[in-house]
């Protein structure tokens, strides 16, 4: 009993006594681990199963003025929401023209809720010319996924929709997700829409981030894309980062892909970099992807870099799956499911850097530094985009997505621990360089073998990761020498 009220005496004469700015240092620590606990464990969980499907519902239509409210109703007539269209009624404005000027979409009790993404769309006609903007909860102008907030959209003498431009909330020039500013439509003598050119702030083509500028498609009898090509500016074919010269699609009744084989130039099947040649999709009910499985030309499965054979969404997580198509059991699959893991993992990891010896903390570093180019290439599929080289990108995203924020707090905690280690093997501040150096290699080669996506967020995550673990080591460091100091004092008392 005296010792634990010694021990406790002494825990709080250590902090009273510790210098300010190790106070300050130890605060912002506690505060970066608190505040990524949270973000990481507020994760929303949808159940995209769970609800009723437009089709086993009746829509009922109602006109009051120059307002149509079309409503999805259930067999005892009780409006529903219906999962799959993301509203429960959609209600439309008209001019007297019969023109459209505003959409929104409500849920089951009246409210407005998000489908798709925005609550709403408003249209403004200009002749030949339509501007379209979306809404949000309150009918206010807002940014979509896709980076923009308005569309203005421009007419040939036939009403085909020709091009569209996209702008911000201010009406500014703005480059969508997909690294373009716009799009011009083709069309062949039925109207159908059979080619895509991108377009630049200027309404010139231009390559976009996928590294083609112009779309060719074949279409099926029911206006479908049955096939489609990619080419540059010139018209020439060109082949993307994955490989693939071109696509083929194979639908369900619903008209959602469920397979697509990737072509070469001639429109035959050819495997990708990753060695699958068919990709086949599952749905959930409510129409958001499910699964992606991997196979060969002759319907073999193929497995990626990481042993996996597919991955199967579940909210905003993505999980490994085997040949079978269940989830597999490995260390991805438990951080991917469980996102606080991460900071534990990094903690416990920082701690052992700063208390095993000195040639097992070399070990340990080098171990670690395997681990960065395992996690950060080795199981990347080869994509199309190659850069967002557009710093703090996800900001006004990181609150409202998820994924976003455990993509963000995870390129940041990947580095904690190896900037701990550094600091525990030479002991100098300066040492976050090294993060900054690794976390560009790392950007570079992602970029030049297109293994993921070369992003300024992940280096300013990675190099903030590095900087924070040299703080944890400086911090972690400091405790120990005190303990020890004190721990001498003790005995030198008791002596």
């Amino acid at each position: 009993m005296r010792r634990c009220i010694k021990n406790r005496k002494a825990g709080k004469r250590y902090y009273l006594n510790m210098k300010g700015k190790y106070k300050i240092l130890w605060a912002i620590l506690v505060l970066f681990v608190i505040f990524s606990v949270y973000f990481l464990d507020s994760g929303k969980t949808v159940n995209h199963d769970k609800g009723a499907v437009s089709a086993g519902l009746t829509q009922v239509e109602t006109t009051e003025g120059n307002v149509t409210r079309t409503s999805y109703v259930d067999g005892e007539g009780k409006i529903t929401y219906a999962i799959d269209r993301h509203y429960a009624t959609l209600v439309r404005t008209k001019d007297t023209e019969g023109r459209l000027l505003e959409e929104r979409y409500l849920d089951e009790n009246g409210e407005p809720t998000d489908c798709w993404g925005y609550f709403g769309i408003s249209y403004k006609h200009r002749g030949k010319t339509d501007i379209l903007t979306y809404l949000d909860a309150e009918g206010n102008p807002m940014k979509t996924g896709s980076g923009y907030a308005v569309i203005v959209r421009s007419f040939d003498d036939l009403w085909h929709a020709v091009d569209d431009m996209y702008y911000d909330t201010d009406m500014n020039a703005v480059m969508c997700t997909g690294g373009y500013y716009g799009l011009h439509r083709i069309y062949d003598k039925e109207g159908r829409t059979t080619g895509i050119i991108y377009l630049d702030m200027n309404g010139l083509p231009t390559v976009n981030l996928s590294g083609f500028a112009q779309e060719k498609r074949i279409l099926d009898e029911e206006n479908r894309i049955a096939q489609k090509f990619y080419y540059d500016i010139k018209g020439k074919a060109v082949r993307l980062q994955a490989g693939q010269a071109g696509e083929a699609y194979t639908y369900d009744e619903y008209n959602r892909i469920i397979q697509v084989t990737f072509l070469n130039q001639d429109g035959e099947p050819a495997a990708t970099k990753d060695g699958y040649v068919i990709l086949k999709k599952t749905y959930y009910r409510d129409g958001n992807e499910k699964t992606n499985m991997y196979f060969d030309a002759s319907g073999n499965p193929v497995a990626l870099n990481k042993g996996q054979y597919g991955i199967q969404r579940v909210g905003e997580i993505s999980l490994y799956l085997n040949k079978n198509g269940q989830v597999k059991l490995c260390i991805d699959n438990l951080l991917n499911a469980y996102p606080v893991m991460v900071v534990i993992v990094g903690i416990v990891l920082c701690i052992l850097f700063c208390l095993i010896p000195q040639k097992l903390r070399i070990a340990g570093l080098l171990f670690y530094v395997l681990f960065i180019f395992y996690e950060t290439l080795m199981f990347r599929e080869i994509g199309d985009v190659r850069a967002n080289l557009v710093l703090f990108s996800y900001a006004d995203t990181f609150l409202t997505s998820w994924k976003i924020r455990v993509d963000v707090l995870n390129n940041v905690w990947l580095f904690i621990p190896f900037g701990t280690g550094l600091y525990a093997i030479f002991g100098k501040k300066k040492v976050w360089l090294t993060a900054l150096a690794l976390s560009g290699a790392i950007e570079s080669i992602q970029y030049f073998t297109g293994l993921g996506i070369a992003e300024l967020d992940d280096l300013f995550g990675n190099t903030l990761g590095g900087v924070l673990g040299v703080a944890a080591g400086v911090a972690i460091f400091y405790v120990m020498d005190k303990w020890r100091n004190m721990s001498k004092e003790r005995t030198s008392d008791s002596v």
